[in-house]
Order: C-alpha cells, then sequence, then structure tokens
C-alpha cells in the first residue's frame, strides 16, 4: 500500500457475533509452545487472597471494635487505622498485579486467535437500508452515488482481497452499514484494516474499527512486510 487512506468508517455495528467466536476460541487457545495457557497454582492462590483478606480484615475490625468498646483505648482504633490502611493498599497492589497478569495472558492467547491484515475492495454491491427489508427494494449493483441520493444509511457487500499480517492473502466478502454520504467514498481500491480469526479467515473477516491511527498504521507495516 502506498497510503494509509482508510475506508470511510462504517456505522457501529453490533461486533458481538465476532466476539462470541473469539471467546469460544480462546477457550482452547494454546499458548506459543503449543501447551493449554493456564494460570499457575501460585497465581490462582494470589486470586484466592483477594476474596480471603478482605474476609478476614473484616473480622479482624470486628474484634478489635468490640475490644475498643469495652476498653475505650486509643491504641486499638490506631491498630484498626493500621489494619484498614494496609488492607486497602495490599488488595489495590494485589489488585493491578492479577490484571496486568490477565491482561497478558490474555494478548498472548489473542495472538494465537485473531489476526489482522489490509483489505482491498474488489467489488462493490450496494443497496439502501431499511428496517423493514421489503421496503429497500431490490437495488443491488447501484453506485455509490445512487445509493447516496436515497439518503438515510446504505448496506455495502464488499468483495475484499486480504493481505495479512501473517500468512497468504485470501479472499472474502464483508457486509457494513454506511451513512449514505459516506457510502459515496467505497469505490474499487478502498482499502482498510480488518481483522478475522486465524483458523477461518475467509469466513470470518470483518472490518475493524477498534485500532488507533498507531495500530492501523502497525498493520499496514505489517500487511506490506509479510
Amino acid at each position: 500500500m502506498d497510503s494509509l487512506g482508510t475506508w470511510p468508517r462504517p456505522v457501529p455495528a453490533d461486533d458481538r457475533d465476532f466476539d462470541v467466536q473469539v471467546m469460544r476460541r480462546l477457550r482452547t487457545a494454546r499458548g506459543d509452545d503449543g501447551a493449554p495457557d493456564r494460570p499457575s497454582l501460585g497465581e490462582r492462590l494470589g486470586m484466592s487472597l483477594l476474596l480471603v483478606v478482605p474476609v478476614l480484615t473484616a473480622l479482624a475490625v470486628v474484634l478489635l471494635w468490640q475490644q475498643w468498646s469495652r476498653s475505650g483505648s486509643a491504641v486499638l482504633l490506631a491498630l484498626i487505622a493500621v489494619v484498614l490502611v494496609a488492607t486497602a493498599l495490599w488488595w489495590t497492589a494485589r489488585l493491578k498485579r492479577a490484571f496486568a497478569t490477565a491482561q497478558g495472558r490474555l494478548g498472548a492467547r489473542l495472538a494465537n486467535v485473531v489476526d489482522h491484515g489490509v483489505g482491498v475492495v474488489r467489488g462493490i454491491d450496494l443497496e439502501p437500508f431499511a428496517e423493514d427489508a421489503g421496503a429497500a427494494g431490490n437495488t443491488a449493483g447501484h453506485t455509490a452515488g445512487d445509493a447516496a441520493t436515497s439518503g438515510g444509511r446504505v448496506r455495502a457487500r464488499l468483495e475484499l482481497s486480504v493481505t495479512p499480517v501473517q500468512g497468504d492473502r485470501f479472499s472474502t466478502s464483508v457486509e457494513a452499514l454506511y451513512d449514505a454520504h459516506a457510502a459515496l467514498l467505497l469505490e474499487v481500491g478502498s482499502h482498510g484494516p480488518v481483522r478475522f480469526l486465524r483458523d477461518d479467515p475467509a469466513g470470518t473477516t470483518v472490518i475493524d474499527t477498534r485500532l488507533s491511527e498507531q495500530q492501523v498504521a502497525q498493520v499496514y507495516r505489517g500487511a506490506a512486510l509479510n
């Protein structure tokens, strides 16, 4: 690609179908060494402590409070404060560590499940979009200009040639919903980032609308080097 001029951004779509497929693959995803990626015993114990320690702290505070109510000692109040502060600091640090570990593991497993590439439009099929499918009529084969004159939104079926960041080039089709004025920018040769499941690229490709400009550049660079 000689530019990063990505295609127009589609109307935000419900990506739950793709996300559900990703979650299914993640359940069976394996690490780089081919083995299932499972938390270690130490990590599981650490997660358990996130629940156990607050319970123990609450019990200790209740007992100390009862002692203070009998004696009125300021030392007991200070001890309660120390216990609460120490537990809060420990729990916050442990929770951050747990999230960082989970994020790292998820990222490593996603790399074996989801891949990205650059899709180039080889064919376009447009029709006006209506909530009532019968009201839209059959306008397949219209140009972007014809569809846009109807106003509202346009459903686009794009035939793509995809160059992945890793792997062989493949062809597939995707559907996306655009505002009418955005559909005017669609043409053969339009291109942009896509994502797909590695085990079924042609059957699971979707237009990626979640990437930052820097991430888009990385996808283009990776596809160019492939």
